[in-house]
């Protein structure tokens, strides 16, 4: 009977350690604070308008679809309004 060879190969395992408990710091850069702005002037405009064009129209269905637009428009921009205040807050808090 003959005995097969075997031949053992290096596998190298790359293992990738993650700590279960710890979590991320989130930074407050100048980059994210430009784009929550720009989004926030964004929204605050389309929602402006929105209730400018519900104002003046006498049409009901398009009164009906820009005061919804209004709505929708000033609720995402009150959300960028809270992350903005947020990010200052959080920039404050680091500096101290």
């Amino acid at each position: 009977m003959v005995k097969k060879k075997t031949v053992k190969k290096n596998v190298k395992k790359v293992s990738k350690k993650r700590s279960v408990g710890k979590t991320k710091m989130v930074r407050v850069s100048k980059r994210k604070i430009n784009l929550v702005l720009r989004n926030l002037i964004l929204f605050a405009v389309m929602s402006l308008v929105s209730f400018v064009l519900y104002s003046f129209l006498n049409n009901e269905m398009f009164r009906n679809l820009f005061s919804i637009l209004a709505v929708i428009f000033g609720f995402i921009s009150l959300a960028f309004l809270i992350i903005l205040l947020i990010f200052f807050i959080m920039k404050g808090i680091k500096n101290n």
